[in-house]
């Protein structure tokens, strides 16, 4: 690579919820400067959000000084014209765009040697000259263009595109690297990791007041609430535990099936709670009883890792898991998993008669298998790849 400085292109916002890219760019960020940069936005989403005054002041702000501080991490957010998933429009702004990641560039005075994508490689996409290019798979979109909204051969080209400008190509599974593979992709693994203790205790944490006087045992299930979820189960677990309490923890997606959340929601031991910052996350997950990934076993989670599975390991909580085969793979003992999630009630009874002590195993794996660890692992494929 010629230079030590990375520029890594994200899927999601910065200020959402933290995503595969959102980790690794703040783990870069420790061995050498970072820009990242965000999702394009156009003017519309600001003024959708805002009206009159704030939102003209909403425009004029995102325009005018797009690049911020975010920690270890700058922060660049770049503008589209409207109606941006338009062939069209994204053809016509993708020089803007450039343009605008170029200069932010300059202005932070990087020598960037390394650009990741968790997106897309794009016409839209800024890469300067002898830069390696490191594309990161995250999941097999095509499954899953029910959830993002966008049509299956939309998503396969621009997924082909970004694979034949890689140097090379990263997935976060076994299943996605062999999946990979029968599309002539040679991918590198590239899992998913921990938080470092940087980020504060990852046990002796206060128990949340929100969780405080729920009866227990506490079982939860953290993330995006959607159609990955089976509610069914969920509602056995509830049924299993009646003096317990099953908690729903986060964002509810507008794609979701209301009347099964709904059924689910009817009864009285199951509990919807808002999405809890990245900060105070590791709290409310070591306050559990037992942490569940109640996931459906279709062709999306075949080749997914759920993120927060590496937030329970890092809690120690017992944890139970379904449908998707990643999390079959940690060591034995650290997660009872069985890929049917019709399964789930009694691995949530596994987990919750686990003996006092069991967490520490979890914990110790989660410490040794941090995002520190895959930021320098990025690199050494990043540099391998020259």
């Amino acid at each position: 690579m010629t230079g030590n400085d990375v520029l890594f292109y994200g899927s999601s916002p910065w200020d959402e919820t933290w995503l595969t890219e959102h980790y690794l760019s703040e783990a870069l960020s420790r061995q050498g400067r970072v820009l990242f940069v965000d999702p394009a936005f156009s003017v519309l989403t600001v003024l959708k959000r805002h009206r009159g005054a704030r939102a003209v002041r909403g425009v004029v702000e995102l325009l005018a000084r797009p690049t911020r501080t975010e920690g270890s991490v700058t922060v660049v957010r770049t503008s589209s014209l409207p109606k941006k998933e338009d062939p069209r429009v994204r053809r016509v702004s993708a020089p803007w765009r450039r343009a605008q990641v170029a200069r932010a560039v300059r202005s932070a005075g990087l020598d960037v040697g390394l650009v990741v994508t968790a997106a897309a490689f794009d016409d839209s996409t800024w890469i300067p000259p002898g830069a390696v290019k490191v594309a990161i798979v995250k999941d097999w979109l095509e499954a899953g263009a029910h959830l993002t909204g966008l049509p299956a051969q939309v998503i396969r080209e621009r997924q082909r595109r970004t694979w034949e400008v890689a140097d090379v190509v990263c997935a976060i599974s076994t299943r996605l690297v062999d999946r990979l593979a029968e599309e002539g992709v040679d991918a590198r693994l590239l899992r998913h990791g921990a938080l470092s203790d940087r980020f504060g205790p990852a046990a002796a944490q206060r128990v949340p007041e929100a969780l405080a006087n729920l009866p227990r045992p506490l079982v939860g299930a953290v993330g995006r609430v959607d159609s990955r979820w089976d509610y069914a189960a969920l509602g056995e677990v509830a049924e299993r535990n009646p003096g317990g309490s099953v908690l729903l923890i986060g964002p509810v997606s507008p794609r979701v099936d209301r009347a099964e959340l709904d059924g689910l929601l009817r009864r009285p031991n199951v509990h919807l709670l808002p999405p809890v910052p990245n900060t105070e996350l590791p709290a409310w997950v070591e306050a559990l009883d037992c942490s569940t990934v109640p996931y459906v076993d279709d062709p999306w989670q075949q080749f997914a890792s759920p993120l927060k599975i590496w937030d329970y390991l890092r809690a120690g909580t017992p944890t139970a898991a379904t449908g998707c085969p990643a999390l079959g793979e940690f060591p034995d003992g650290l997660v009872h998993f069985s890929l049917p999630s019709r399964d789930l009630p009694k691995l949530v009874e596994a987990a919750l008669a686990e003996p006092a002590g069991s967490r520490e195993a979890r914990r110790a794996y989660a410490a040794a298998n941090t995002w520190d660890d895959r930021a320098r692992r990025l690199r050494e494929i990043a540099r391998d790849a020259r």
